[in-house]
């Protein structure tokens, strides 16, 4: 059953990334892992680049080159670690939330335009699968 569920979730990537994500860049001109960053500092507040890139499964030198550009761009900051100087943290900046509050309506719209095309009874049906897929997905740690 695991792999039936397994094969099932990577069947909706290409849609994912076919009609949500669409291409390289969003929507209002930064990389879709720009704003998985932005996201995870959002949720997760200050966080060591190290853990940033571990928890988004992105390389070291990719997680380099994602902050420069973020930080050039003014939407995170780099601090330097209290406890250990070695280490240094992200933290999501006032102008970063901003954007992505503004990306996140925007993306919003666009997905509301793509399901317009459904009658209600999807509309309803669709809406309560996400919502069991939800609970049952925040169930993995």
């Amino acid at each position: 059953m695991q792999d039936k569920a397994a094969e099932y979730l990577l069947a909706l990537m290409p849609f994912y990334h076919k009609h949500i994500v669409r291409t390289g860049y969003g929507i209002t001109g930064i990389q879709a892992a720009q704003y998985r960053v932005l996201g995870v500092l959002m949720k997760a507040g200050t966080l060591p680049m190290s853990e940033i890139g571990r928890r988004l499964y992105i390389s070291k030198p990719y997680m380099t080159a994602l902050i420069d550009t973020l930080i050039k761009d003014g939407l995170v900051e780099r601090t330097p670690d209290l406890t250990d100087r070695r280490v240094i943290n992200i933290s999501i900046t006032e102008q970063g939330k901003k954007h992505l509050k503004q990306s996140i309506t925007l993306y919003k719209n666009d997905l509301k335009d793509l399901l317009s095309t459904l009658d209600e009874h999807d509309l309803e049906e669709l809406c309560s699968s996400l919502v069991s897929l939800k609970a049952i997905l925040g169930k993995i740690p």
